[in-house]
């Protein structure tokens, strides 16, 4: 997945919210991220700061809702 961490690194916000989008709540679930994953994403967004802490709590709500 190291495409993905580069793309949410580096791509502006719409890339990444659609990206994001599809890889949390419509990708299969063979395809599905794995918790760390997210939990790494979750970081980056949120040191990309401005808009992309946004996102970095939608990453947070899934987790959440993966505990449970």
């Amino acid at each position: 997945m190291s495409q993905i961490l580069e793309l949410i690194q580096n791509e502006p916000i719409g890339v990444v919210e659609e990206t994001l989008d599809f890889l949390l709540y419509e990708c299969s679930i063979d395809d599905a991220p794995t918790t760390e994953e997210v939990e790494q994403w979750r970081d980056i967004l949120n040191g990309r700061g401005n808009k992309f802490i946004r996102l970095a709590a939608i990453c947070q709500t899934w987790l959440d809702e993966e505990q449970k």
